[in-house]
Order: structure tokens, then sequence, then C-alpha cells
């Protein structure tokens, strides 16, 4: 597979989706991805506008030769259990 399609794909792997609130939907963004942030009306929309913003805005910076922000692994959430006195 293509390295920029790995990275693509890693990216929006790392992305946070923020609840806009009642009646406002979603928005998305990459951790380290400066102004770059897409909003829909649910979850998954924002998560498409996210990835078609995120081929522009990394078509962008590769012809700028700025090249593309590292993308930190995605953290494992450990299953913790509670135990009651």
């Amino acid at each position: 597979m293509d390295n920029l399609l790995k990275y693509r794909r890693m990216a929006l792997k790392s992305a946070e989706i923020i609840d806009l609130g009642e009646d406002e939907g979603y928005a998305a963004k990459i951790p380290g991805f400066a102004g770059l942030l897409a909003v829909g009306s649910s979850k998954r929309a924002a998560l498409t506008e996210l990835g078609s913003a995120l081929d522009d805005w990394m078509s962008l910076a590769l012809k700028r030769g700025l090249g593309l922000p590292a993308i930190a692994a995605p953290q494992k959430v450990r299953a913790r259990t509670m135990v009651s006195a």
C-alpha cells in the first residue's frame, strides 16, 4: 500500500470528534494538523468531511514543501477493575 495512504489512515484513526451540542452536529480534528477541522450533522459525516479536508491539507503541505506532521501512536485503553471494600 502506498505510504501516503497508510499515513492518511493513521491520521484519521487519531481524529478527535467533538459533540457541538444539541442540534449542532459534530466537529472532527486531528491533533497536530494546524487549521484542519471539519463539521457534519453526524459523527460519520464529520469524519467523511475530515477525510476530504485531510487530502487537501496534505496535498497543500507537500506542494509547499512543509512536510507532514508526525502522528502519535493511538493509546491503548486498559480495562480497569474496580474493587470495593
